[in-house]
């Protein structure tokens, strides 16, 4: 009767001594070993988590810009093209000295040609810029200098013309080729290329 009253209290203690260690492990948190796991797997999360974030902002920022170049630059190229559309007399020819990204032929780096007003207009790229002169009838002697219709923030690395006339009586097509990018060097590989064909509404017939 006494041994089995030994056992009871032996398995007593156990248990008391067991709900004891865990009590002690519970109030003592984590060990160094522990923390410096969970704060290596942390700095790790953190890290590729600002790497995301700061490539996606980077990415949203390109887009924007191009899409504020295409904006730009479609509109200097719809209104180059209405002008176009109401010219006549289109004569083509190269830079001198040649742009960073000559054209190829037959292309051409400058057009000009008579508008509506009977003055005499030249487009071409002025310093990364596409520029637009005009001059009267009598010539461009003291005539207004060019002028920029393109962004100062936008790189026009490219512009040529083409003009095909398959007979004297048929209306000039002219086709144009634009390349613009962004004058930062950090972006000079984002580029968009554009290009569009305009067809003259005045026949050489009329002007003769």
């Amino acid at each position: 009767m006494r041994k089995l009253t030994d056992n009871k209290q032996l398995i007593t203690n156990n248990k008391r001594y067991r709900l004891s260690f865990i009590s002690y492990r519970s109030r003592a948190g984590f060990t160094i070993v522990e923390l410096i796991v969970a704060m290596g797997v942390f700095l790790i999360a953190i890290t590729l988590a600002i790497g995301v974030f700061v490539q996606a902002l980077k990415t949203q920022r390109i887009v924007n810009y191009l899409m504020s170049v295409n904006s730009n630059a479609s509109i200097a190229l719809e209104g180059l093209a209405r002008e176009l559309r109401t010219g006549y007399a289109f004569s083509l020819s190269e830079l001198d000295p040649p742009p960073p990204n000559p054209c190829l032929n037959p292309q051409f780096d400058r057009i000009s040609f008579k508008n509506s007003n009977s003055k005499l207009v030249t487009y071409d790229i002025e310093n990364g810029v596409l520029a637009r002169q005009e001059c009267d009838s009598a010539g461009c002697a003291g005539a207004e200098p060019f002028m920029a219709i393109t962004a100062s923030n936008i790189l026009v690395s490219r512009l040529c013309f083409t003009k095909t006339q398959p007979t004297s009586n048929d209306p000039w097509r002219i086709s144009i080729f634009l390349t613009v990018g962004s004058p930062n060097p950090d972006l000079a590989t984002n580029v968009l290329n554009l290009e569009t064909t305009v067809s003259s509404r005045i026949l050489p017939q009329d002007v003769q």
